[in-house]
Protein backbone atom coordinates (compact mmCIF):
# COMPACT_ATOMS: atom_id res chain seq x y z
CA UNK A 1 0.00 0.00 0.00
CA UNK A 2 2.74 2.52 1.01
CA UNK A 3 4.12 1.99 -2.87
CA UNK A 4 0.73 2.32 -4.30
CA UNK A 5 0.20 5.68 -2.01
CA UNK A 6 3.30 6.80 -2.96
CA UNK A 7 2.98 6.42 -7.23
CA UNK A 8 -0.41 7.86 -6.18
CA UNK A 9 1.15 11.52 -4.55
CA UNK A 10 3.94 11.34 -7.09
CA UNK A 11 1.04 11.69 -10.04
CA UNK A 12 -0.49 14.01 -7.80
CA UNK A 13 2.33 16.34 -7.64
CA UNK A 14 3.08 15.89 -11.10
CA UNK A 15 -0.54 17.39 -12.03
CA UNK A 16 -0.12 20.22 -8.93
CA UNK A 17 3.10 21.22 -10.90
CA UNK A 18 1.42 21.11 -13.97
CA UNK A 19 -1.28 23.64 -13.06
CA UNK A 20 1.14 25.37 -11.44
CA UNK A 21 2.89 25.95 -14.47
CA UNK A 22 0.07 26.85 -16.37
CA UNK A 23 -0.19 29.89 -14.22
CA UNK A 24 2.86 31.34 -15.72
CA UNK A 25 5.20 32.57 -12.70
CA UNK A 26 1.73 35.06 -12.36
CA UNK A 27 1.20 34.20 -8.70
CA UNK A 28 4.86 34.72 -7.07
CA UNK A 29 4.59 38.12 -9.69
CA UNK A 30 1.68 38.96 -7.76
CA UNK A 31 3.13 38.55 -4.63
CA UNK A 32 6.01 40.29 -5.20
CA UNK A 33 3.61 43.57 -6.60
CA UNK A 34 1.41 43.63 -4.12
CA UNK A 35 4.54 43.54 -1.38
CA UNK A 36 5.50 46.41 -3.53
CA UNK A 37 2.35 48.32 -3.56
CA UNK A 38 1.76 48.13 0.18
CA UNK A 39 5.05 49.33 1.10
CA UNK A 40 4.78 52.21 -1.21
CA UNK A 41 1.55 52.85 -0.06
CA UNK A 42 3.20 52.38 3.65
CA UNK A 43 5.89 54.97 2.82
CA UNK A 44 2.99 57.37 1.58
CA UNK A 45 1.40 57.31 5.07
CA UNK A 46 4.41 57.36 6.98
CA UNK A 47 5.77 60.75 4.64
CA UNK A 48 2.24 62.18 5.18
CA UNK A 49 2.42 62.03 9.12
CA UNK A 50 6.09 63.26 8.54
CA UNK A 51 4.59 66.14 6.71
CA UNK A 52 2.03 66.55 9.93
CA UNK A 53 4.48 66.08 12.14
CA UNK A 54 6.41 69.15 10.50
CA UNK A 55 3.31 71.41 10.23
CA UNK A 56 3.14 71.47 13.84
CA UNK A 57 6.35 71.71 14.24
CA UNK A 58 6.78 74.92 11.75
CA UNK A 59 3.17 76.33 13.63
CA UNK A 60 4.71 76.37 17.45
CA UNK A 61 8.13 77.59 15.65
CA UNK A 62 6.44 80.63 13.91
CA UNK A 63 4.56 81.40 17.42
CA UNK A 64 7.80 81.71 19.10
CA UNK A 65 9.03 83.42 16.19
CA UNK A 66 6.08 86.01 16.30
CA UNK A 67 6.53 86.14 20.00
CA UNK A 68 10.14 86.94 19.79
CA UNK A 69 9.97 89.95 17.15
CA UNK A 70 7.18 91.67 19.37
CA UNK A 71 9.60 90.99 22.29
CA UNK A 72 12.30 92.72 20.12
CA UNK A 73 10.01 95.68 18.97
CA UNK A 74 9.26 96.04 22.50
CA UNK A 75 12.86 96.37 23.46
CA UNK A 76 14.45 98.83 20.57
CA UNK A 77 11.82 101.53 21.74
CA UNK A 78 12.90 100.45 25.36
CA UNK A 79 16.25 101.13 24.11
CA UNK A 80 14.85 104.69 22.75
CA UNK A 81 14.13 105.30 26.96
CA UNK A 82 16.61 104.41 28.58
CA UNK A 83 18.50 106.69 31.14
CA UNK A 84 21.89 105.55 31.22
CA UNK A 85 24.89 103.70 29.94
CA UNK A 86 24.08 100.00 32.37
CA UNK A 87 20.23 100.50 31.69
CA UNK A 88 20.82 100.75 27.95
CA UNK A 89 23.80 97.91 27.89
CA UNK A 90 21.45 95.66 29.71
CA UNK A 91 18.55 96.22 26.81
CA UNK A 92 21.01 95.85 24.55
CA UNK A 93 22.12 92.26 25.65
CA UNK A 94 18.49 91.29 25.38
CA UNK A 95 18.52 92.77 21.89
CA UNK A 96 21.36 90.61 21.01
CA UNK A 97 20.05 87.16 23.05
CA UNK A 98 16.66 87.62 20.54
CA UNK A 99 18.21 88.34 17.37
CA UNK A 100 20.19 85.37 17.72
CA UNK A 101 17.24 83.45 18.87
CA UNK A 102 14.91 84.84 15.97
CA UNK A 103 18.34 83.89 13.63
CA UNK A 104 18.36 79.87 14.79
CA UNK A 105 14.40 79.81 14.70
CA UNK A 106 14.65 81.67 10.83
CA UNK A 107 16.90 78.66 10.26
CA UNK A 108 15.13 76.10 11.82
CA UNK A 109 11.71 77.17 9.99
CA UNK A 110 13.54 77.25 7.16
CA UNK A 111 15.32 73.94 6.99
CA UNK A 112 11.59 72.67 8.13
CA UNK A 113 10.24 74.52 4.85
CA UNK A 114 12.72 72.61 2.96
CA UNK A 115 12.22 68.82 4.16
CA UNK A 116 7.95 69.26 3.83
CA UNK A 117 8.83 70.28 0.27
CA UNK A 118 11.09 67.54 -0.37
CA UNK A 119 8.68 65.18 1.24
CA UNK A 120 5.87 66.61 -0.27
CA UNK A 121 7.29 66.26 -3.48
CA UNK A 122 8.14 62.86 -3.32
CA UNK A 123 4.61 61.63 -2.24
CA UNK A 124 3.50 63.58 -5.63
CA UNK A 125 5.53 61.09 -7.47
CA UNK A 126 4.86 58.31 -6.23
CA UNK A 127 1.05 58.56 -6.86
CA UNK A 128 1.39 57.97 -11.16
CA UNK A 129 4.06 54.77 -9.71
CA UNK A 130 0.78 54.31 -7.21
CA UNK A 131 -1.48 53.68 -9.97
CA UNK A 132 0.84 52.10 -12.28
CA UNK A 133 1.53 49.32 -10.28
CA UNK A 134 -2.14 49.03 -9.18
CA UNK A 135 -3.59 48.73 -12.84
CA UNK A 136 -0.58 46.31 -13.54
CA UNK A 137 -2.08 44.11 -10.36
CA UNK A 138 -5.11 44.23 -11.21
CA UNK A 139 -4.50 43.02 -14.92
CA UNK A 140 -2.48 40.17 -13.65
CA UNK A 141 -5.23 39.29 -11.01
CA UNK A 142 -7.48 38.98 -14.03
CA UNK A 143 -5.08 37.11 -16.32
CA UNK A 144 -4.27 34.38 -13.61
CA UNK A 145 -8.30 34.30 -13.19
CA UNK A 146 -8.63 33.61 -16.64
CA UNK A 147 -6.08 31.10 -16.84
CA UNK A 148 -7.38 29.16 -13.25
CA UNK A 149 -11.12 29.22 -14.42
CA UNK A 150 -10.56 25.64 -15.53
CA UNK A 151 -8.40 24.39 -13.33
CA UNK A 152 -9.65 25.71 -10.18
CA UNK A 153 -11.77 22.97 -8.89
CA UNK A 154 -8.86 20.41 -10.36
CA UNK A 155 -6.56 21.58 -8.00
CA UNK A 156 -8.79 22.07 -4.95
CA UNK A 157 -9.46 18.26 -5.53
CA UNK A 158 -5.90 17.31 -6.18
CA UNK A 159 -4.54 19.46 -2.91
CA UNK A 160 -7.57 17.45 -0.68
CA UNK A 161 -6.31 14.24 -2.14
CA UNK A 162 -2.80 14.45 -1.58
CA UNK A 163 -3.41 15.52 2.59
CA UNK A 164 -5.31 12.25 2.27
CA UNK A 165 -2.29 10.29 0.25
CA UNK A 166 0.09 11.85 3.34
CA UNK A 167 -2.18 10.11 5.76
CA UNK A 168 -1.87 6.82 4.30
CA UNK A 169 1.83 6.41 3.69
CA UNK A 170 2.62 5.00 7.48
CA UNK A 171 6.25 4.69 6.63
CA UNK A 172 7.73 8.15 7.34
CA UNK A 173 11.10 7.46 6.50
CA UNK A 174 10.02 6.55 2.75
CA UNK A 175 7.87 9.91 3.28
CA UNK A 176 10.54 12.07 3.86
CA UNK A 177 13.12 10.86 1.45
CA UNK A 178 10.15 11.36 -0.85
CA UNK A 179 9.99 15.18 0.22
CA UNK A 180 13.74 15.97 0.22
CA UNK A 181 13.77 14.54 -3.55
CA UNK A 182 10.85 16.56 -4.34
CA UNK A 183 12.21 19.61 -2.66
CA UNK A 184 15.55 18.91 -4.40
CA UNK A 185 14.73 17.44 -7.76
CA UNK A 186 10.58 18.63 -7.99
CA UNK A 187 9.77 15.12 -8.25
CA UNK A 188 10.45 11.92 -5.83
CA UNK A 189 9.35 9.46 -7.99
CA UNK A 190 9.87 8.45 -11.70
CA UNK A 191 8.94 6.06 -13.76
CA UNK A 192 10.59 3.46 -16.08
CA UNK A 193 10.84 4.30 -19.41
CA UNK A 194 13.02 2.33 -22.37
CA UNK A 195 14.63 0.23 -19.38
CA UNK A 196 15.81 3.68 -17.52
CA UNK A 197 15.02 6.08 -15.28
CA UNK A 198 12.99 8.72 -16.35
CA UNK A 199 14.27 11.28 -14.41
CA UNK A 200 18.26 10.98 -14.96
CA UNK A 201 17.71 8.83 -18.20
CA UNK A 202 20.23 6.18 -16.31
CA UNK A 203 19.98 2.45 -17.95
CA UNK A 204 18.96 0.24 -15.16
CA UNK A 205 20.17 -3.44 -14.85
CA UNK A 206 17.78 -6.17 -16.22
CA UNK A 207 17.76 -7.56 -12.09
CA UNK A 208 16.57 -4.24 -10.81
CA UNK A 209 13.77 -3.82 -13.29
CA UNK A 210 12.26 -7.49 -12.72
CA UNK A 211 12.11 -5.94 -8.97
CA UNK A 212 10.64 -3.30 -9.80
CA UNK A 213 8.01 -4.58 -12.07
CA UNK A 214 7.07 -7.84 -10.09
CA UNK A 215 8.24 -7.72 -6.81
CA UNK A 216 6.30 -4.30 -5.76
CA UNK A 217 9.95 -3.24 -4.09
CA UNK A 218 10.41 0.28 -2.96
CA UNK A 219 13.22 0.88 -5.07
CA UNK A 220 15.59 3.74 -5.72
CA UNK A 221 17.22 5.09 -8.80
CA UNK A 222 21.29 4.13 -8.28
CA UNK A 223 21.86 7.15 -9.91
CA UNK A 224 19.59 9.72 -8.83
CA UNK A 225 17.91 7.84 -5.79
CA UNK A 226 14.39 8.89 -6.63
CA UNK A 227 12.20 5.88 -6.19
CA UNK A 228 11.28 3.74 -9.31
CA UNK A 229 8.25 2.41 -10.28
CA UNK A 230 7.05 0.36 -13.23
CA UNK A 231 4.46 1.85 -15.00
CA UNK A 232 1.13 0.27 -16.88
CA UNK A 233 0.85 1.15 -20.96
CA UNK A 234 -2.72 1.81 -20.67
CA UNK A 235 -1.89 4.18 -17.28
Amino acid sequence: MSLDALVQLHETDERLAEINELKDGLPELLLEQENEFNEMNENQKNNTEKIDTLSKELTSYQNTLTDHNNKLEKYNDQLLQVTNNKEYDAVLLEIDHLKNLITDLNTQVSTININKKELESLIESNIPLIEELSNKINVNKNELSEKMAETDKEEALLSKHKTSLLKKITNTQHLSQYTKLFEKYGQGMAHIMRRSCNHCYTQLPPQLLVEIEYDKKIITCPSCSVFLYHKKDND
